[in-house]
């Protein structure tokens, strides 16, 4: 357990210094193929750009650090999304993986809303979007209340670092 406390540890360092520097942006993404949990289109423009912020966890159903991540990104869902900030799920699984993701979400539920994207579309319009390659799971896109993608994070996030970056930058 030490070995993944200093990595762990190494990740939140990282991940302060990638929202504090993250990379130029496109101004708008490109749509990812969403779709519901019963198959049908969803798109991230019911979310992002309507006056809170918006955490996107892009997630697989066979990643650990997904699952050790899950309850500090649930924790933060609950204490902001009546105020500020809501967080979307994004499996990148796909529609032929559907009974495994939904089995995957009744053992580990999430109270925040879930997706399906097929990773090759995914993947695609996410550099589009990053402007960076699509690295794995997890990783996070963060917009702002206006809908602009702040910052991109691959690996796990804290509660912490993602309410210190919007204390940050609701300043702005």
């Amino acid at each position: 357990m030490k070995p993944f406390k200093r990595l762990h540890g190494l990740l939140i360092v990282l991940l302060i210094l990638s929202f504090a520097s993250a990379p130029a942006v496109a101004e708008k993404y490109a749509p990812l193929g969403l779709k519901t949990l019963q198959g049908k289109p969803a798109s991230l423009e019911q979310w992002v750009g309507k006056g809170k912020w918006v955490l996107v966890m892009f997630w697989a159903i066979h990643c650990k650090y997904c699952e050790m991540n899950k309850p500090a990104i649930e924790a933060f869902y609950k204490k902001h999304k009546d105020r500020d900030a809501v967080v979307v799920g994004v499996s990148i699984d796909g529609m032929d993986q559907i009974d495994a993701i939904r089995k995957k979400l009744r053992q580990s539920p999430t109270a925040y809303p879930n997706y399906v994207a097929d990773l090759s579309l995914m993947a695609l319009n996410y550099e589009a979007a990053a402007l960076e390659p699509f690295r794995g799971t997890p990783t996070y896109w963060f917009f702002s209340p206006k809908g602009e993608l702040k910052a991109v994070n691959p690996g796990p996030v804290r509660l912490e670092a993602l309410e210190a970056y919007m204390a940050r930058f609701s300043k702005n």
